[in-house]
């Protein structure tokens, strides 16, 4: 509860604070650090081939701002804080760095062209909410299926909450808590994954 109030006040000083200063400078976020990046030999072409679809993300993430959440219902975009690249490509690009991280049995890739929905694996993704809250937590919803290729089979679909505790203020930490979900999420895919290929197998 302490730690809630905490952001909440933060977020209307800096809402006060971005429409009273006029000369306030645009900080710019990149979701994956250049500086970061797990290191993986996943490249190797003998690996079959997941091909990672995000389909969709909500309207309200389809714009470069941060967004925080001040109450049940309300949405605040921070104007002077912006992602660096749009998040549907961040998104993507972190679970494929996590799960060639994480899974050394497949070659995780995006798509690339059409023909490879046809005949590759594919994990198909649809985002509903990705944000800072006001009960000082980075959240990440939505759900994911798996298409195998060349196969009809009925897929199971796996819904998805996660979230990760905000201890300091700032976007900056925010947006690294918001990168910890995305780790989650591909944890959550590597684990599911091998279970739905196990059931539709047998």
């Amino acid at each position: 509860m302490k730690q809630a109030l905490i952001v909440f006040s933060l977020s209307i000083m800096l809402i006060t604070a971005c429409s009273s200063n006029n000369t306030a400078k645009t900080q710019y976020y990149l979701l994956n650090s250049p500086t970061l990046n797990k290191a993986s030999d996943n490249n190797n072409n003998n690996k079959p081939v997941v091909i990672i679809n995000l389909l969709e993300l909500p309207e309200y993430l389809r714009q470069a701002s941060l967004v925080l959440q001040l109450s049940e219902h309300q949405l605040h975009y921070a104007h002077f804080h912006m992602w660096a690249e749009p998040l549907q490509v961040s998104i993507t690009e972190g679970l494929l760095q996590d799960l060639n991280a994480i899974d050394s049995h497949h070659n995780y890739m995006p798509v690339l062209n059409p023909q490879q929905l046809t005949s590759t694996t594919e994990v198909i993704l649809k985002i509903n909410a990705f944000h800072s809250t006001h009960q000082s937590q980075a959240i990440l919803t939505g759900r994911y299926w798996l298409k195998e290729k060349n196969k009809n089979n009925a897929v199971k679909v796996h819904n998805f909450t996660l979230t990760a505790d905000l201890n300091a203020n700032g976007y900056p930490h925010a947006v690294e808590k918001m990168r910890a979900v995305i780790t989650e999420l591909a944890n959550d895919i590597r684990k599911n994954m091998a279970v739905d290929t196990l059931n539709t197998a047998n």
